[in-house]
């Protein structure tokens, strides 16, 4: 490569002889995006709670910030804290009500044919009744 006295290259020459490189496909995709997404949920962050400093996950980080800017008045943290809280109650009463429909379905096979009834379905009915919540009420 011939250059001249200020350090340019000669006309017509280059000083990349291979030429720019291709583009490269990019790898991610999207269960990546999702994969990274949930790995990063889960990372420990240091949060100061009374006079202690407490690793824990950051998506419970990122709850507890929501919630003390919405307790300090802010109408975006509030109105975003009303609506994840009615989701969750929604999913959670949702859930209590399809184990009820299945508890109310199960009896009613019990009652039907008793005979064919095993123990390991009177197990697993009394399992799912524990878990109804009897002292909810969402007012």
């Amino acid at each position: 490569m011939n250059r001249n006295l200020k350090g340019q290259f000669a006309k017509g020459t280059s000083g990349n002889l291979n030429g720019r490189p291709r583009k490269q496909p990019h790898p991610i995709c999207d269960d990546q995006v999702r994969r990274d997404f949930f790995e990063a949920d889960e990372t420990l962050v240091p949060i100061v709670i009374g006079n202690r400093r407490e690793m824990v996950p950051a998506r419970v980080a990122i709850d507890k910030q929501l919630i003390f800017k919405a307790v300090s008045g802010d109408p975006r943290a509030m109105a975003q804290y009303y609506k994840r809280k009615d989701r969750f109650i929604v999913e959670y009463v949702n859930r209590q009500l399809e184990n009820l429909r299945l508890i109310a379905e199960s009896e009613d096979r019990l009652r039907q044919f008793p005979e064919d009834v095993t123990d390991e379905f009177k197990r697993a009915l009394s399992l799912l009744k524990q878990t109804i919540d009897r002292h909810y009420y969402p007012i």
